[in-house]
């Protein structure tokens, strides 16, 4: 999670990584990461209550320390939310192409009707 600047930003990482300063590693050891990772990028505002910083906001690690989120204790509700927010997220993102291919689409069509090279009568 990003703790510097833009506060909140989150990825899971898969493989062995370092990170700098400018980062916060939740590692989960009873919380489904998934699950953590939607959980996490819904608390963006009230992370940034628990920020200090003159020149930009940061979350420190004994802020972040004292922050409490509720979740199911049960991982398999967890990954059921996880697995539902997931599978949205992919039909968001089939959609948001689909809606790119017919817009291209348009603009090929108005390229060739506004230029006269295709006539419809």
């Amino acid at each position: 999670m990003t703790s510097r600047a833009t506060i909140g930003e989150c990825a899971i990482n898969t493989v062995p990584m370092t990170t700098n300063q400018g980062f916060k590693n939740l590692v989960p050891t009873k919380a489904d990461p998934e699950f953590l990772y939607y959980l996490m990028t819904m608390q963006k505002e009230r992370l940034k209550q628990l920020c200090g910083g003159s020149t930009f906001l940061e979350i420190g690690k004994k802020q972040l320390q004292r922050f409490e989120v509720v979740c199911p204790v049960e991982v398999d509700e967890q990954t059921a939310i996880a697995t539902v927010l997931s599978d949205m997220d992919a039909e968001i993102t089939t959609l948001e192409q689909r809606r790119k291919k017919t817009r291209d689409i348009k603009q090929a069509m108005m390229q060739e009707l506004l230029t006269g090279k295709t006539r419809l009568l």
